[in-house]
């Protein structure tokens, strides 16, 4: 099997040789003194505070995400009582765009020279978009920057459609997120869930009615429409984790069976289910990294032919390696 790529590098390189494979490809760049009129911020950024940089201060008390302005705006207001005294110690990173620039990593700093009535920002000056902003800008945040759980999920998502815009390849698996981006594997799992799964859940995160990537996709694996709205109704009016997680497991009571008559069974029947999320968490969490060399290739985990080969080997391998009983 040959081996995967991540931005043209080989699979598990540190994501910090990535990113400076991405600062390479943007060429050398220079420390300069900019006036602050000429810079904007970019639009596209998940760390993005929602901040208007003509008047950070006007907010709108009607706006669904005004606490969250309201605290992102306190803490730029401390940050600008520093650089009115001390000046801004650490520079921005920027590149060049139509005629003026527009901000790589370094919002906070800029919003709070403006608060502080400076004209001036100290800044690298890269002299083209880096190929792979949004990796740098993930890894900026990931280090830097305390994300909220929307927030790292459209950093995540944009490192995604950067990767497959470069690599023209589709992240298939938690696992290949894990490579690209270098989060566990377990929290791969979440994002990747959440990146797939269904709007409802995203929407959620985006008004912040959760704040919890590993409860959003505990309710994104759901596939009953109705328990997932009603988790996410509970969200929506303020319930604790535990209660949305009671919500969200509250199932019918089954009717016992009665007992099987005839001769006594020889193996277990493993059940069905249409949700293939359910098996490749169970996959990937026994296999863990060795999954798909184990398995023998790539599985398409959106088709049910793939998943079931795939489940076959599975305990084929399990049986294997345990011994089985005859």
């Amino acid at each position: 099997m040959a081996k995967k790529k991540t931005f043209g590098l080989p699979t598990g390189l540190p994501l910090a040789d990535i990113v400076k494979e991405g600062e390479a490809e943007a060429g050398s760049f220079v420390m300069e003194i900019l006036p602050i009129a000429r810079i904007e911020l970019d639009p596209d950024n998940p760390r993005c505070l929602g901040l208007n940089p003509v008047n950070p201060r006007k907010l709108d008390v009607a706006d669904r995400l005004y606490e969250r302005k309201k605290t992102a705006l306190d803490s730029i207001e401390e940050l600008a009582i520093n650089i009115a005294r001390f000046k801004v110690q650490q520079p921005i990173k920027v590149y060049q765009h139509d005629k003026g620039y527009r901000i790589v990593f370094g919002e906070r700093r800029y919003l709070a020279s403006i608060l502080a009535g400076e004209k001036t920002i100290p800044a690298w000056v890269l002299p083209d978009r880096p190929k792979f902003l949004r990796t740098l800008q993930f890894s900026e945040n990931e280090h830097h920057d305390k994300l909220d759980a929307w927030e790292r999920l459209e950093s995540v998502r944009a490192v995604v459609g950067e990767f497959e815009s470069y690599e023209e390849e589709m992240i298939r698996s938690a696992t290949t997120l894990a490579e690209v981006t270098g989060l566990k594997l377990s929290m791969a799992n979440n994002y990747f869930d959440l990146i797939r799964g269904p709007d409802d859940v995203r929407e959620a995160l985006q008004t912040r009615a959760i704040t919890n990537i590993q409860l959003a996709a505990e309710i994104a694996r759901e596939p009953d429409f109705t328990k997932r709205q009603a988790a996410l109704e509970a969200a929506r009016l303020g319930a604790t984790s535990d209660k949305i997680r009671s919500v969200l497991k509250k199932a019918m009571k089954l009717t016992p069976q009665p007992g099987n008559r005839g001769r006594p069974a020889k193996n277990v029947t493993l059940g069905k289910t249409a949700n293939t999320v359910v098996v490749r968490r169970i996959v990937e969490t026994i296999l863990g990294d060795a999954c798909y060399e184990t398995l023998g290739g790539e599985i398409r985990w959106d088709d049910f032919n793939s998943v079931t080969n795939a489940w076959k080997k599975f305990l084929s391998y399990l049986e294997s390696n345990e011994g089985s009983e005859h």
